[in-house]
């Protein structure tokens, strides 16, 4: 017992040295930088000792008392934070290229097709090939026209199971979040292979079943975790976080696979999917439009157009709801 005593006091003895010459190395090396204002930062994690949930007051907090730009260190990551507009104006209008390509994470490593994703994808001739791509066969107007009959069926349908429900008799409660979320799940669904995942809305479970397999699959962030900031603990496998994110794109590059192959076989003769019609454009061009690029589009599209817009729907109800003079204009 004594032993092990002394051993980890000694412990702490080295950790305090080594904490004491790392800090004495940063500030001996450091040179002087044109950097906005910043906060003391701590060695290693640097100012994540400051950030605290939720993120858009603890910047507030920083920004009133440092001013409009602020420059913060998150473990080894840089971060710019903006709240001038003319700020933003000079980073991604005059300095736009710089700024241009996202950082490289480990969500990023594993899950976008080594950075071959649309919104990842690096600066460059593969971003200039998938911006014509999206530009003229996914956000055109005429696309946007010809989808808009989808977007109102389902908005209907949404409409009709609001009012069976409050047709009943007492007072039943409405999960909004979950109607939201599915609405937006079968318009991107209609829109990218031309069909519902559940056909029939009266299958409930069926229904249930089918957006929990597509939550699981396109709703996790492909964000930053604490890997990035840190990358030692994915060498050394932080609570299996890298091998949950690898399983995650193993089954979601099958469901795509699958459903891209499902269409290729079966392709529709009345309404043209957007697979379908990226797989006409393969055709002319195998090398433009490959399958990988083809599911790295709908890859976006799931995620970019489920989870993201039935958030912003369900912020949009609370505010109402919250502000009633709001809701009665609306209703007006």
């Amino acid at each position: 017992m004594v032993f092990l005593f002394v051993s980890m006091e000694n412990l702490y003895h080295y950790l305090v040295i080594i904490l004491f010459i790392l800090l004495t190395i940063k500030l001996l090396t450091h040179k002087t930088k044109n950097l906005p204002p910043s906060p003391f930062s701590l060695p290693i994690i640097g100012h994540l000792h400051l950030i605290k949930n939720p993120l858009y007051q603890s910047l507030t907090t920083l920004l009133s008392k440092y001013g409009p730009v602020l420059y913060l260190k998150f473990g080894c990551r840089h971060v710019l934070v903006l709240s001038s507009p003319s700020a933003v104006e000079e980073c991604l209008n005059k300095n736009d290229i710089i700024f241009a390509n996202r950082p490289r994470t480990m969500a990023g490593d594993l899950m976008t097709y080594n950075y071959t994703t649309f919104v990842w994808t690096p600066y460059g001739s593969l971003w200039r090939n998938h911006r014509r791509l999206s530009a003229v066969e996914i956000f055109c107007s005429n696309s946007v026209e010809k989808f808009s009959s989808i977007r109102e069926e389902e908005v209907a349908d949404f409409v009709r199971r609001l009012f069976e429900v409050s047709s009943g008799n007492g007072t039943q409660k409405v999960d909004l979040k979950y109607l939201f979320c599915l609405l937006m799940t079968n318009v991107m669904w209609r829109t990218v292979a031309g069909k519902r995942g559940v056909e029939d809305p009266k299958e409930v479970e069926a229904e249930k079943m089918f957006f929990t397999e597509f939550k699981s699959l396109f709703f996790p962030s492909l964000g930053t975790n604490i890997c990035d900031f840190f990358p030692v603990l994915r060498w050394i496998g932080f609570l299996g976080i890298e091998k949950k994110l690898k399983e995650i794109h193993r089954r979601r590059d099958e469901y795509l696979e699958n459903l891209v192959d499902g269409i290729r076989l079966n392709k529709s003769k009345k309404n043209i999917s957007l697979i379908e019609r990226l797989l006409s454009l393969k055709q002319d061009d195998p090398d433009f439009c490959s399958d990988q690029v083809i599911k790295t589009m709908v890859l976006m599209m799931f995620i970019a157009g489920s989870e993201s817009t039935a958030i912003t729907m369900e912020w949009t109800m609370a505010l109402l709801l919250n502000h009633p003079e709001a809701l009665q204009k609306a209703r007006d």
